[in-house]
C-alpha cells in the first residue's frame, strides 16, 4: 500500500478537477452570460426559451454531483482492495472513470451543436462579411510547435522500434503504436482543417472571436499530440524499469493533463468579457 500512496493523492486530483473544478468554472461562465446577456437584449444569443437553458445547467450539475460521488466510493473501494491485496492497481481505473467524467460534456457538446444548427437555420441574413485572408495553420500557432510535435510523435516510434529489435510487423509495440498515432493525428489534423476551412458552426461570432476561438483549438490539439507522445514513451519507461506501480498515476496525471489543455484553455482564453456580444442583438447588423 506505501507504493500506491501517489496513487490516491493523484487519482483524488482528478476526481476534484473533472467533476468539481471544472463544472463549477462551466456553470459560473454560463451563468454569468445569462444574467449580463439575457433574451431580451440578446435574442440571437438564445436558440430556445431561457428555461431550457436554466435546466440544462440544473442537469449539468447533478450529472457532476452524482459522478463526484461515484469517484469518492471508487477511491474508497480500491483502498480497501489495495489494503488487502498484494497486487498492483489497475491503470485502466482512472481512464475507465475518466470516461465516466466525460459524459456530461460530451452531451454539453452536443446539445451546443443542435442549438447552433437553431440559430443557423434563424440566421435569414441574406449578405454577410467575409474574411478576405485566408485562415492558414500558422497563423495561429509557431511552426517551431508543429515541428517539436512531428518529431516527438516520430521519436515516439522510433523509441518502441528500439525496443522491438527495429522489427516492425503487426504484432509488433512500433506497429500499434504507429496506428495508434497516426489515428488519433488524424483526427487531430481533420478538425484543425474543419476550424480553418469548414463552415462555422455559429453564424453570428465577430472575426477576433473566431479567430481567437480558433487558435485556442489549433494549440490544443497540437500540445495534446505531444503530450500523448510523452506520455506512450513513459509507459515503455515504466514497463523497461518495473515500475508497474506507477502506471495508474502517470494514466491519471496524463488524463488531467488533457483537461489542462482542453477545457482549460478555453476557460483561460475565451474570457467572456473579451467576447463580443453585440453581434447577438436584435440589431446586430446595424451595429
Amino acid at each position: 500500500m506505501p507504493d500506491n500512496i501517489l496513487f490516491y493523492i493523484v487519482f483524488l486530483s482528478q476526481i476534484l478537477l473533472a467533476s468539481f473544478y471544472f463544472p463549477k468554472k462551466v456553470l459560473g461562465r454560463v451563468r454569468i452570460v445569462m444574467e449580463q446577456y439575457p433574451p431580451s437584449k440578446y435574442p440571437k444569443l438564445y436558440s430556445k426559451p431561457i428555461e431550457y437553458y436554466e435546466k440544462g445547467q440544473r442537469n449539468y450539475q447533478k450529472m457532476n454531483q452524482i459522478i463526484l460521488v461515484v469517484g469518492f466510493m471508487l477511491m474508497f473501494a480500491v483502498g480497501l482492495w489495495d489494503y488487502s491485496s498484494d497486487g498492483w492497481i489497475n491503470q485502466m481505473i482512472p481512464f475507465a472513470y475518466f470516461m465516466i467524467q466525460a459524459i456530461p460534456l460530451v452531451l454539453m457538446e452536443i446539445n451546443e451543436s443542435t442549438l447552433f444548427k437553431l440559430m443557423r437555420k434563424a440566421d435569414l441574413r441574406t449578405t454577410r462579411k467575409a474574411e478576405l485572408h485566408p485562415r492558414r495553420l500558422f497563423d495561429f500557432i509557431s511552426p517551431t510547435i508543429v515541428g517539436l510535435a512531428i518529431f516527438m510523435n516520430v521519436a515516439c516510434i522510433w523509441f518502441y522500434l528500439y525496443g522491438d529489435q527495429y522489427q516492425f510487423h503487426w504484432e509488433s509495440d512500433a506497429f500499434v503504436i504507429s496506428i495508434s498515432l497516426f489515428a488519433m493525428n488524424a483526427l487531430f489534423a481533420g478538425i484543425i482543417f474543419r476550424n480553418l476551412h469548414g463552415k462555422k458552426l455559429d453564424p453570428h461570432p465577430a472575426s477576433k472571436d473566431r479567430m481567437r476561438q480558433i487558435g485556442v483549438t489549433v494549440k490544443s490539439l497540437i500540445f495534446m499530440s505531444i503530450g500523448a507522445s510523452v506520455f506512450i514513451m513513459m509507459q515503455a519507461g515504466i514497463n523497461e524499469f518495473d515500475l508497474d506501480y506507477l502506471e495508474p498515476s502517470i494514466m491519471s496525471l496524463y488524463l488531467q493533463f488533457t483537461m489542462m489543455i482542453g477545457l482549460g484553455s478555453v476557460l483561460r482564453k475565451l474570457r467572456i468579457e473579451n467576447i463580443n456580444f453585440d453581434v447577438y442583438r436584435e440589431d446586430a447588423s446595424a451595429t
